[in-house]
């Protein structure tokens, strides 16, 4: 497992975009929609390749809302690259994580698979599909 990201969940990608590039972030995709989801997805990076994903409420179904209603913006999850997806999503369970979303192509990771996980220890994660 390799940390790809970490999520950050914001009412408006454009409020939060500036605190992030002062802090030596700069923008390193461009906005994507991801339909299944209903939020809009923007990618930062610093110096260190440190991979922070804004996501925002656009649609009014969607899973952010709920987080933004509990947190307001803040760190939400991290995400891990993996080999043999399909395995670890069941050693996790086996680990009393919790699946949350079925393996779901992205629209920003070019149609690979990714899938939630909670465990009350330690929060939310992303797995994502290596091919």
């Amino acid at each position: 497992m390799r940390v790809h990201h970490y999520g950050f969940a914001t009412k408006s990608i454009e409020k939060s975009l500036k605190p992030f590039l002062s802090l030596g972030y700069s923008i390193s995709s461009d906005k994507i929609f991801d339909p299944l989801q209903g939020v809009n997805l923007l990618f930062l990076k610093n110096e260190n390749d440190h991979l922070i994903e804004l996501v925002e409420p656009a649609q009014i179904d969607n899973p952010i809302s709920k987080i933004l209603s509990k947190l307001g913006s803040s760190l939400y999850h991290i995400c891990y690259e993996v080999d043999s997806f399909d395995k670890v999503i069941e050693e996790l369970k086996k680990q009393r994580f919790v699946q949350i979303t079925a393996p779901t192509p992205a629209v920003a990771f070019q149609g690979r698979r990714v899938c939630f996980l909670y465990n009350p220890a330690m929060g939310l994660i992303e797995l994502l599909e290596n091919i």
